[in-house]
């Protein structure tokens, strides 16, 4: 037990030395709040009384549904403010997603149903139960645990699409994360026996010898897709912290703390400027994994290169106005991030997908999942940093 503690100090110091410094001069609150509000102010619609995928100043725009995805993480950021009534517009509007199964769909009457996006939104009726304790909130999660629980796969792990043969690490790692948050309001100790099946699926059959998880592997021919996103290992670092939580068991901590380390040394994750790869929708649960370890863990250690991190976004993803973009995905962020730090390196291809009617070097396109997307990680920034 003491090795564990001397690693568990050694890797947490190790991490001050990594990483270009940044000015430190922020607000993540205020930066949280002006995010938070971008996204309702823009995207929710009044006529509807839900959010809207497109971005209403673009030309000749129209109102489409979000997808459940897009929702669930707007819906995050919304409980992480306490705001009631804006959480009741939420689940209001989710409920639109839910078929008679209790799945909640891509969008309103459809017939597709991902389990990493019903996990988020798991989430978020766990949140609003806390902040009105209405029962039908906490009723609607467990059931959807349930659901999400039937589909773990033959070979094991959590398949990613209900009926199809996809195992996806992140709808394995997401349905971990939804049983020990659900735990806390039953105590039902299968849920934590389920967390504990995911993760060791997940270190036995998905994991790359850097120690970060491959995207997934098909049940039916075990062919594996080597991709890898930062969110799947936020997701592991919160659940193995909620584990830490509940049994005290150190090992859960040395578990987190080694894939919270390698995000911030190895260059599968990091761009030649020190900084995370990934967009704003995969790196955000990274963010609310180092929360976690910080908060609940005692792995304080990180503050300083995690506040970073999110400061890089704070300055270079924004748009104005509260509104957020990968700086990579067009020409106006990413010439300030060079204007400011003279650094070429890294790759740019402006993307028709940025801007309004697909114009490039027109209007920009704000999104709505980008926008909670920085609003979650400036969030998670201010449960730890002042």
């Amino acid at each position: 037990m003491q090795v564990i503690h001397f690693l568990l100090i050694t890797l947490s110091l190790m991490s001050h030395s990594f990483g270009i410094p940044v000015k430190r001069n922020w607000d993540a609150n205020a930066a949280f709040t002006s995010a938070l509000n971008a996204t309702w102010s823009v995207f929710w619609n009044t006529q509807y009384d839900s959010f809207n995928q497109n971005d209403p100043a673009c030309p000749n725009s129209f109102f489409n549904y979000a997808s459940v995805w897009d929702v669930a993480v707007a819906g995050k950021a919304t409980t992480n403010s306490g705001d009631i009534g804006k959480t009741t517009q939420i689940i209001n509007t989710l409920y639109k997603y839910q078929n008679s199964d209790g799945w909640f769909t891509s969008t309103p009457g459809g017939n597709e149903m991902y389990v990493d996006d019903n996990a988020q939104v798991l989430w978020v009726f766990l949140d609003a139960y806390d902040l009105t304790k209405n029962q039908q909130y906490l009723t609607t999660a467990i059931n959807l645990m349930d659901l999400i629980q039937t589909q773990w796969s033959e070979i094991g792990g959590v398949i990613w699409q209900v009926g199809a043969d996809y195992v996806a690490s992140i709808s394995t790692t997401e349905a971990a994360l939804s049983a020990v948050k659900l735990y806390q309001y039953n105590n039902d100790q299968t849920l934590l026996t389920f967390a504990n099946s995911c993760l060791t699926w997940m270190d036995e059959h998905l994991t790359d010898t850097d120690g970060f998880y491959f995207d997934g592997i098909n049940q039916k021919d075990w062919a594996v897709n080597c991709g890898k996103l930062t969110y799947t290992v936020g997701v592991a670092m919160s659940t193995y912290a909620y584990l830490y939580k509940y049994t005290g068991d150190l090992h859960y901590v040395l578990d987190a703390v080694r894939k919270a380390y390698g995000t911030l040394t190895s260059n599968v994750f990091l761009r030649s400027n020190g900084f995370w790869n990934n967009d704003l929708r995969y790196v955000h649960l990274l963010f609310a994994g180092f929360a976690d370890l910080i908060t609940m863990c005692g792995q304080s250690g990180y503050i300083p290169q995690v506040a970073d991190q999110a400061l890089f976004i704070y300055d270079y993803d924004s748009i104005g106005g509260g509104n957020y973009l990968d700086f990579t995905s067009n020409s106006e962020t990413y010439d300030r991030y060079v204007a400011d730090t003279s650094d070429r390196s890294i790759v740019f291809q402006d993307s028709n997908n940025t801007y309004c009617n697909g114009v490039i070097g027109g209007q920009l396109e704000r999104s709505l999942i980008d926008n909670a997307s920085a609003a979650q990680i400036f969030y998670e920034i201010s449960r730890f940093y002042g």
